[in-house]
């Protein structure tokens, strides 16, 4: 009987992407039938939004000009119609507002100061309506398109009224050319062949993307100007002065009464929705091609980091350490923690069942261990070894006189003493209660009985426990391979009676095994 095939993780992404792009395409085809009309409404929608944003950016940049207008005509040097002094001030905000000049005229329109000239230059009189009314009503105004009488070119202006009292006694102005709102139409990156244009509430062109100073001043179609006139927004067929028919999209603003229209040429309406619907027909079967291949290299590589898991898995079960490094793959890597997180779990159970838990020290199960497996290298190497069985002298009384809490500390200090005597090749172990051990590799009985008497002096040394000073000592026996035995039993029993040996000589001193 042959076996149940089981799907792979790259099938079952493969079955998935038929189920998403089938259906997606067919919805595709469906898609070009949709009305031409439908479309272009979005398009004029689009354009809509896009004329909007720009009418607010103009507005903003108006209202900006007009509060630093408003702030600046609370100057001091204004109330005390001292001009030259307002002059210096003028050109200090003109480095921080954009804003090209600032002009100060009176109630009959005469320039009294004009950024644009030296102070005191004999300047024109403008007799612009729209700043006139500034005196007539109190209020800011912005001015449209009209021609400035010093630069001799076409300017916008935003007044505010300079009060004494009650009484309007100037107007101060601030004039941007159109070149600055036509960054503004530049900045929206439309597409080449669509035009931007910026119109004051006459009608007449302020700013306009492509070739921006030709058309500046002049007035819109005839029926552009019509329908604007009366909506604030929507949308007119014409032609530009080229002829070109067009469909022009207009936002108007409720507060200057400015217009922003684009106009769309009637030609791209049709080919770029065309277009794109046979471009839908063409990538609808690239895109099911290419998912297929994208699916079965994410199946791929998803199954290289289970495959990575399997090593680390099975290296857990016979108890070795496990680091998993990163996958790059968010649920393969929380395998990869939680398997570490258990060889660190595994790690630490089997240092508790080899270490002593109060001192960190080796227990004696790990000792004998190591014990062993060093007397074979010796047996093999020929070299020599020898180990240090330590019994301390007056713990007893300690523990008994100051407690359990005061006898661990000592038993802490006199581990922390053993690690600092001996070398790292070597082993410290507790083997319970006051007795202790060490394992010293690679050393003769002079190298031993050296350290011995290092760590009886050691051993010796008064320790200060809080308030407390506390006093034990140690006494040690000493074994050697192959002097004092070849097996660790015999080297135990030798190293024991020589323990017991020190301590009938007298304690805190060191005996050899013989």
């Amino acid at each position: 009987m042959r076996a149940k095939r089981i799907p792979t993780i790259r099938s079952r992404l493969i079955l998935l992407v038929m189920a998403c792009i089938i259906p997606a395409s067919l919805m595709v085809v469906a898609l070009l039938s949709f009305d031409y009309q439908q479309d272009r409404e979005h398009l004029i929608q689009d354009s809509m939004a896009t004329a909007r944003a720009i009418m607010s950016a103009v507005d903003r940049d108006m209202a900006g000009m007009q509060a630093a207008l408003l702030a600046l005509a609370t100057s001091p040097h204004l109330a005390s119609d001292d001009l030259s002094a307002f002059y210096d001030q003028a050109q200090e905000v003109l480095k921080t507002q954009k804003t090209d000049n600032i002009v100060i005229l009176d109630q009959k329109g005469q320039q009294l100061l004009n950024t644009l000239r030296p102070f005191g230059s004999k300047l024109p009189s403008d007799t612009n309506p729209a700043l006139l009314q500034v005196f007539k009503t109190g209020r800011p105004v912005t001015a449209d398109l009209f021609w400035g009488p010093v630069r001799k070119e076409f300017v916008l202006v935003v007044a505010v009224p300079v009060y004494r009292g009650d009484t309007v006694i100037y107007a101060l102005a601030a004039a941007v050319w159109p070149e600055r709102l036509f960054g503004l139409l530049t900045q929206q990156r439309l597409p080449a062949d669509r035009i931007a244009t910026i119109f004051d509430s006459a009608g007449a062109i302020v700013a306009r993307t492509g070739q921006m100073d030709r058309p500046v001043g002049k007035k819109s179609a005839p029926e552009l100007i019509a329908r604007m006139a009366h909506l604030a927004e929507g949308s007119a067929e014409t032609k530009t002065a080229d002829g070109v028919p067009v469909l022009a999209v207009f936002s108007r603003s409720a507060v200057s009464n400015w217009v922003v229209a684009i106009e769309i040429p009637a030609k791209s309406l049709t080919s770029e929705l065309v277009n794109a619907l046979w471009w839908l027909v063409a990538c609808t079967a690239i895109l099911l091609s290419s998912s297929l291949a994208v699916a079965w290299a994410i199946g791929s590589r998803i199954a290289r980091c289970i495959h990575k898991l399997a090593a680390p898995a099975l290296a857990l079960g016979s108890g070795q350490a496990v680091a998993v490094p990163s996958l790059e793959l968010k649920e393969a890597d929380e395998v990869g923690k939680a398997l570490t997180r258990a060889s660190a779990m595994l790690m630490a159970a089997q240092h508790r069942a080899n270490h002593d838990m109060l001192t960190g020290l080796a227990n004696r199960a790990l000792f004998d261990e190591i014990l062993s497996h060093q007397l074979a290298i010796c047996r093999r190497t020929n070299r020599d070894l020898a180990i240090v069985y330590i019994d301390l002298d007056g713990f007893k009384p300690v523990n008994d006189a100051h407690g359990h809490a005061t006898g661990d500390e000592v038993l802490c200090m006199v581990a922390t003493r053993l690690k600092d005597a001996i070398r790292e090749s070597d082993l410290a172990a507790r083997l319970g209660g006051d007795e202790f051990a060490l394992i010293l590799v690679h050393t003769g009985l002079a190298a031993a009985q050296a350290l011995a008497l290092k760590v009886t002096e050691s051993l010796a040394v008064p320790y200060a426990i809080g308030v407390l000073t506390l006093e034990i000592s140690a006494s040690i026996g000493i074994a050697c391979y192959p002097e004092s035995g070849t097996a660790s039993e015999a080297l135990w029993l030798r190293a024991d009676e020589a323990m017991y040996k020190a301590k009938a000589a007298g304690k805190r001193r060191y005996a050899i095994a013989s």
